[in-house]
Order: C-alpha cells, then sequence, then structure tokens
C-alpha cells in the first residue's frame, strides 16, 4: 500500500481559502438565523469547523505549524434542542418485583428448542431472565409479565433530543445511558401504577393525542 502524499503549499492555500468561505457562511447564517434554534447556524457551525480541521492538518503536515482555533466539544449538546429535535433517544425503564420464580423458570424452560444459546443457563433465575429477553422484546415481556411470574412496578419513558451525529455514531454502546439530561427531555411518559392503567394511557394517548394527565400518569 502506497504511503498517503504529504498535502503541498497549493493544498495548504486551498484549505484556508475553504475555511475564509466557511467563515463567511457562518456568520451570514448567524445574521440571518430565524430564531436561537435555526439549524442552518449549526449546520454552518459543523462546516466551518470541519474546514478548519482540515487547514489546521494541512498546515501542520506542510509547514509544521498549528493554529490557534479549538473547537467546542459540547457544541452538540447545545444543539441538542428540545424544542426543534433533529434526532431523538427513547430511554425507557420499567421495575418488576420477581413474585413468582417458578414461573419465570418454566417460561424459560418452555422456549422452542433452539430459541435459546445453550450457554445460558437456564436452570438459574438470572439465566432464564437472559433467555426470555433474548427472545421477547421487552413490550412482550411486559405485556406476558404475568405469566411470566413478574410483578410490575412503575415505569418511565424519556423522549429526548439528541445530534444526528451521536445517532449514527455505534461508540455510544459503550456508555448508553450517559445522555440521560433532564435538559434534553422532549416528552416523558410516567406509568403510575398496574398494567391496566399503563394499557388505558396508551390507548388513550392513541386514539385523541391528549398530553393530559390521565389515572396519575403524567405526561411532562
Amino acid at each position: 500500500m502506497s504511503e498517503p502524499t504529504a498535502p503541498t503549499a497549493a493544498d495548504v492555500r486551498s484549505a484556508a481559502d475553504a475555511l475564509k468561505a466557511a467563515i463567511d457562511a457562518h456568520l451570514a447564517a448567524v445574521e440571518g438565523r430565524s430564531d436561537e434554534s435555526d439549524p442552518a447556524v449549526r449546520t454552518a457551525f459543523l462546516a466551518m469547523a470541519a474546514a478548519a480541521e482540515s487547514y489546521d492538518d494541512a498546515l501542520y503536515d506542510t509547514y509544521n505549524e498549528v493554529t490557534p482555533f479549538e473547537i467546542p466539544s459540547q457544541y452538540a449538546e447545545v444543539a441538542a434542542d428540545p424544542d426543534n429535535p433533529e434526532a431523538i433517544s427513547v430511554l425507557i425503564r420499567r421495575d418488576y418485583q420477581i413474585e413468582h420464580p417458578g414461573r419465570l423458570l418454566g417460561a424459560a424452560r418452555g422456549l422452542a428448542a433452539g430459541a435459546v444459546d445453550p450457554e445460558v443457563d437456564i436452570s438459574t433465575v438470572a439465566g432464564s431472565l437472559a433467555a426470555l429477553f433474548d427472545v421477547f422484546d421487552p413490550d412482550e415481556i411486559h405485556n406476558r409479565s404475568d405469566e411470566l411470574g413478574l410483578l410490575p412496578g412503575d415505569g418511565t419513558t424519556w423522549v429526548l433530543a439528541t445530534d444526528p451525529e451521536a445517532v449514527a455514531d455505534e461508540q455510544w454502546f459503550e456508555d448508553p445511558f450517559s445522555d440521560a439530561d433532564p435538559e434534553r427531555i422532549v416528552c416523558r411518559f410516567d406509568v403510575i401504577g398496574d398494567e391496566e392503567e399503563d394499557d388505558e394511557y396508551f390507548d388513550t394517548f392513541a386514539e385523541d393525542g391528549s398530553e393530559d394527565e390521565i389515572d396519575g400518569i403524567e405526561v411532562v
């Protein structure tokens, strides 16, 4: 494999011109923005940041020189505006008591042959939980909680404004709930009580789109 070609003096000049144009475009976006969360400003900012990085790299590779520019690392958090989100993350918490361990173990043993990883020990509660959550999605677990020996507790769903680039970045798997910032909440649904209240909430919400409090379930 051939080594990458170092940028020439002309490349550095071209990168500098691109940065100047990006600065002008960012200023124009700021001067003409419609409101504090105008996406055009964010787009121009990111373009300017990319141009600055390209210029910095070319300048260093060619002349061993650096720039005094530093791109704010927190811009993504500012850009994740809950009033005008460009992307969202949905965080769900549901609590359960393991009321009947025998039902849980029996349900795991009753799974179809080949559905469970043979390395999972379904003779234990932890193994049975791993098998069931591997086969069923969380909604089905919730709907079948009684037959699985689980007693539902309270739950909450947070819909958070998220930076679009963060959504495409799989590195968030290393710390999936680090962005659980209340400041980013677009809407929040708190379920207080048993499954009937949960079902009643979702049915009512789907029919009329209401965001009022329904039987102790608060929509923020």
